[in-house]
């Protein structure tokens, strides 16, 4: 049997906010992923492979610009920003952008509007809380499934009596199972989402755009801020901001309220131009418990092995029970292995491979209660196998691997970490195709934002300036918090005797460089992305 002593943490519940500004930004390019052939999908589909789609692209020109460095984005925070944006794009500008988003170029406009809206809604709703008597009722599984775990491992140490050890596992899979159903409704995930329009007094905006904003994000009306710099100080007498420094300062205030305080500063000081005409913000804040909380009193110092070498002690959380985890295990080439459910107990019975080799990888899904998000953790099989891993990764294998992951007892360890972000987005939108919405409207192949601005002038014509985004994400033993803002700046211008056989449970220890998503188990849309490389950074 192959050695498994590896083992990995997982994070403690997130937040997220979302945040776009439109000004000009630089041009991007996306490679393209195509919906399934068939039925025309759901708008729930739509959404779904948008946000896997750019946030895949996205996350691998990052991550190749910025080799052997930890990594957090927020697909679906980007994606909602675009998508408003996208809302007032015309003719090439709104081809570009939906092939930056992955989307066929006849995908009706709706779609995406409604798929986003919906998950919004669905999520939202999803948050709940539970009774005196429920939570009593938890606890006591959660002390007959310790009980259960720990006589099947003293029964199974050793070899004593693998029948009575295996009886005991299929009694803590029962109650663990039980214990599930009870969780579903049990304080849930917390969950909010924002959105809203930042618009210079004196840009015409179309009381259309605004109210299809309004109908599918809820942003309400435009709210009227004057990025003009403005040296005497006159505007310190009216009720809105005179320069940009102070609009940029009502806008972040904005988002920390509605984030809960965990992106500051999303607007540097100086970072908005004084011809600034419009500013997005989307905001998601999301906080979630484990449904099978890590004990803290398990997790200890662990090595945690650096791709180049050597070795940087982390605190790993473990938890070598964990009943009902979605798992699989993949080859080199992204193929499913074959993970066996039991192997021979015999001394010396020759003993089928039960990890891939080297250049493969294993898969975990961890449910938050309620069960509609989850962390997924992908951990190469050795410490240098991320970039393998990275390469492999597409919307299309993903959604592969997704559907081949099975129900294990799992020995699941995962690194106690925190991780913070700060990207200018708009060199990897450009390299991802979208170059139109960068190009200012009075050039030949300007920007096509006609369903924005009123006014046919060129000049008052809108393209994209600047894509900014901030993460942050902190993961327990309890769970996960992760937050994240998007601000799009728009700027003018053969047979033999049976042998005893004994379960095999995986082993999955995520003390190496590793990948890791939150998703909407329903549809897999991408709520965050992310890479865990060297804890000291």
């Amino acid at each position: 049997m192959q050695d498994r002593s590896a083992r990995w943490e997982l994070p403690m519940a997130a937040r997220v906010p979302r945040n776009i500004m439109i000004t000009s930004l630089p041009a991007i390019l996306f490679t393209m992923t195509t919906l399934p052939q068939g039925p025309t999908p759901t708008p729930e589909a739509t959404a779904a492979l948008a946000t896997t789609h750019l946030g895949i692209e996205l996350f691998r020109t990052l991550g190749h610009a910025a080799p052997g460095t930890n990594l957090f984005v927020s697909p679906d925070s980007v994606t909602t920003a675009l998508a408003i944006v996208m809302a007032g794009a015309r003719e090439q500008t709104l081809a570009e952008m939906k092939r930056a988003l992955g989307l066929p170029a006849d995908t009706p406009d709706a779609a995406l509007h409604a798929g986003l809206q919906r998950l919004q809604q669905r999520l939202e709703a999803g948050r709940g809380t539970g009774t005196d008597a429920q939570r009593a009722e938890v606890a006591a599984l959660r002390t007959q499934l310790a009980t259960l775990n720990q006589r099947a491992e003293q029964l199974a140490d050793g070899g004593k009596d693998w029948q009575a050890a295996r009886a005991a596992q299929q009694e803590a899979e029962q109650v663990a199972a039980l214990l599930n159903r009870q969780l579903q409704g049990l304080d849930r995930y917390e969950l909010s989402c924002a959105n809203a329009l930042w618009v210079d007094r004196s840009f015409p905006i179309l009381a259309d755009y605004v109210a299809t904003i309004d109908r599918w994000y809820g942003s309400g009306a435009a709210q009227q801020l004057d990025f003009a710099h403005d040296p005497d100080g006159a505007a310190q007498q009216l009720d809105f901001a005179h320069d940009p420094d102070g609009a940029a300062r009502t806008i972040n205030d904005w988002v920390a309220a509605r984030t809960n305080d965990r992106i500051r500063d999303l607007l540097a000081k100086g970072s908005v131009p004084a011809a600034t005409p419009m500013i997005v913000t989307n905001t998601i804040w999301f906080r979630g418990e484990w449904q099978q909380p890590f004990d803290a009193a398990r997790t200890q110092p662990q090595p945690f092995l650096l791709a180049a070498g050597g070795e940087v002690s982390v605190p790993l959380m473990r938890d070598g029970h964990r009943h009902g985890v979605p798992y699989a295990a993949f080859d080199g080439d992204g193929d499913l292995f074959a993970t066996p459910h039991e192997v021979p107990g015999e001394p010396g019975a020759r003993q089928p491979p039960t990890y891939p080799d080297d250049r493969g990888f294993q898969m975990v899904e961890l449910p938050y209660k309620g069960g509609e998000l989850a962390m997924v953790v992908l951990v190469p099989q050795s410490r240098d196998g991320l970039p393998q891993l990275e390469r492999l990764l597409t919307a299309e294998r993903l959604h592969g691997w997704l559907t081949k992951l099975g129900a294990r007892q799992v020995d699941t360890s995962l690194p106690r970490f925190r991780l913070d972000g700060d990207h200018e987005l708009a060199p990897a939108l450009q390299a991802l195709g979208m170059h139109r919405a960068f190009t200012s409207p009075e050039q030949p192949d300007g920007a096509q934002f006609a369903g924005i601005s009123s006014s046919t002038d060129p000049r008052q014509q809108v393209c994209i300036s600047r894509v900014v985004h901030k993460t942050m994400l902190d993961v327990s033993e309890k769970g996960t918090e992760a937050a994240a803002a998007t601000a799009v700046l728009m700027a003018v211008g053969a047979a033999a005797r049976p042998l005893r056989m004994v379960p095999f449970h995986p082993v999955v220890r995520a003390d190496r460089p590793f990948l890791f998503l939150i998703r909407d188990v329903k549809t897999s849309a991408l709520l965050f992305l992310g890479r865990y490389v060297d804890p000291r950074r």
